[in-house]
């Protein structure tokens, strides 16, 4: 008779001597060795994870809902690649380090400790929540990316990203260096989605891109399920997005059902109708992007109990809808909820804000006016007043190159009495430093964390060799907040600009670039952060830079008279 011990040593031999467990077969080895709540892993209601972690494209993004499942595969395609493959390294990335920490204590541990497999292999001499060793060559790092100094320098075959959105692009951008030297260069990223062309979404840009359709039981055809327009609700004809807590009670939410738009009837939900279809089977990207809605894990995500008394199709539909109103904001639903790219009109500059801004007039008078400055290879030029009611009108927008900024400046400082200027410091430092020695009311714009209440302060900085400074009058910028201030000035509506057709659709443009993101700041909270998207986003910082210019008109003496006024620090908010 075999013992447990003797057949365990056979199926390793026989693994080793056929080479069954190569990396496009981990799923395999996963539901051989892994366990989970006492029985081995299985893909059943998942299925869809198996294509995910039998992707063999170097680059794999995933575009998600939340509570999904993708953490808890992942986490065993990394123990399952070490475990196999001689001298692997991964490197698991995070938000935070404090998250780096819970997912190895939470869901790394757990899975080593009931696998006598991994448990074999593992070191416990290198078993922490920063490395984990397995073997006698393969490594998995644990890492925030918060921290500039996170990046590791370690060469590494697979690199492998959770929660894209919320952590810090540029440190993740790092480590792909870190795979040119292995055989292996896979990188893994996945995310709920925040904002379009942002984060997970602008990754999924560049790759071809699979989505789940599905097969219509009752009249044969596919389609994708959509939840705004295939989720019926009886008695309700209303946008979805007006179904709130309160009103809950109202809604026959309980009988919400998926329909399929050929045919009507409510198609069955089981996995086997559901087939991967690539959108743009054409395109020669070196990556796969993976789209996963509620939907494909319809047989998982309600309650088992709910699955077994109204069915997949109506248990999930009804989920959904009351799902909706479980967030503080609707576009928390659409990204975490649903899997899609969403954010609130009342968080961001829309089209329509700058739309209702531009206006067919001339705004330019003979009184003062103030200029704001992006410094690039093409500066972007802002002019602009305010009226004595708060409104500001912005005058004249131009884009000039950087060798003729100094010498267009003047010409714009002449024609429309500008008495404060305000320019990014960054770049051309030297030319800034120049500008402000030359004009006592210009200043140089630096980005700074900054006190919550406080907009911006002044400070007058002296020369010193021996410590490298530059002569140079600046303004530290509180960032999130002063282009916080500027979204509720369009908001408001109390910003006007006269339209120059040649400029306003790159106007338009570099304005709608930044969004407002949910990120970590580097004590680990969760905050809200102006970042880029698509695109250049110039003009914004430009339209910035006038609107704080503005702000500082008590301040200064101003150009032109020169009187002495008292110079303050600081601006401070005033709290409503």
């Amino acid at each position: 008779m075999t013992t447990p011990q003797a057949a365990q040593f056979l199926q390793r031999l026989s693994d080793s001597v056929s080479d069954v467990y190569s990396l496009a077969h981990l799923d395999t080895w996963i539901e051989k060795k892994t366990y989970l709540d006492g029985r081995k892993f299985s893909f059943k209601n998942h299925e869809f994870q198996r294509s995910i972690i039998q992707d063999a494209c170097e680059t794999s993004i995933v575009v998600k809902c939340a509570q999904i499942g993708l953490s808890e595969i992942l986490a065993r395609w990394t123990l399952a690649a070490c475990a196999t493959q001689n001298d692997f390294t991964v490197i698991y990335t995070f938000p935070t380090t404090n998250d780096a920490e819970k997912f190895c204590k939470t869901r790394i541990d757990p899975c080593v400790m009931a696998s006598p497999e991994l448990l074999r292999s593992i070191n416990p001499q290198l078993n922490n929540s920063e490395i984990k060793q397995f073997g006698s060559n393969s490594f998995i790092y644990f890492r925030g990316t918060l921290s500039e100094t996170a990046a590791l320098s370690v060469p590494a075959n697979a690199v492998i990203h959770d929660e894209v959105d919320k952590s810090n692009l540029t440190q993740m951008s790092v480590y792909v260096s870190r795979l040119q030297h292995r055989p292996h260069k896979l990188r893994k990223l996945f995310s709920t989605p925040t904002v379009l062309k942002y984060g997970i979404s602008k990754e999924a840009e560049t790759a071809r891109r699979h989505r789940q359709m599905l097969h219509c039981d009752h009249c044969s055809q596919y389609f994708l399920p959509d939840y705004f327009e295939n989720i019926k609700i009886p008695g309700w004809d209303r946008d979805k997005k007006e179904i709130t807590k309160a009103n809950l009670k109202d809604v026959r939410w309980q009988e919400a059902v998926l329909l399929c738009p050929h045919c009507g009837k409510a198609p069955s939900l089981h996995e086997s109708r559901l087939s991967w279809v690539c959108e743009n089977p054409n395109d020669a990207y070196p990556a796969n992007a993976w789209y996963l809605t509620p939907f494909s894990a319809a047989n998982a995500i309600p309650s088992p109990a709910e699955i077994l008394q109204r069915g997949p199709n109506v248990a999930l539909a009804s989920y959904l809808v009351k799902n909706s109103t479980a967030y503080d904001k609707y576009s928390e639903f659409v990204n975490q909820g649903l899997g899609l790219t969403s954010e609130d009109n009342d968080d961001a500059i829309t089209v329509k804000d700058l739309e209702q801004a531009l206006v067919q007039a001339d705004l330019a008078d003979s009184s003062t006016h103030f200029l704001g400055a992006d410094m690039g290879l093409l500066c972007r030029i802002t002019v602009g007043r305010i009226t004595t009611d708060g409104m500001i009108l912005v005058v004249h927008r131009e884009i000039v190159p950087y060798t003729k900024f100094e010498e267009r400046r003047l010409e714009l400082m002449r024609k429309y009495r500008i008495t404060v200027s305000l320019h990014d410091a960054q770049p051309y430092v030297d030319m800034v430093r120049r500008i402000t020695e030359r004009d006592p009311n210009a200043y140089a714009g630096v980005f700074t964390t900054g006190t919550p209440s406080i907009l911006f302060s002044v400070k007058e900085q002296e020369a010193d060799a021996k410590e490298g400074k530059l002569n140079m009058r600046r303004v530290n910028i509180t960032r999130t907040m002063a282009f916080d201030s500027l979204m509720a000035e369009f908001k408001a509506q109390r910003i006007a600009v006269q339209k120059q057709p040649e400029l306003d659709d790159t106007w338009k443009t570099e304005l709608l670039s930044l969004k407002r993101i949910a990120k970590f700041d580097r004590t680990q909270e969760l905050v809200y952060q102006w970042e880029k998207t698509d695109g250049q986003d110039h003009f914004h910082f430009s339209m910035l830079y006038l609107y704080l210019a503005i702000k500082m008109r008590g301040l200064t003496a101003g150009s032109f008279n020169r009187a002495s006024v008292p110079l303050l620090s600081s601006f401070r908010v005033r709290q409503r």
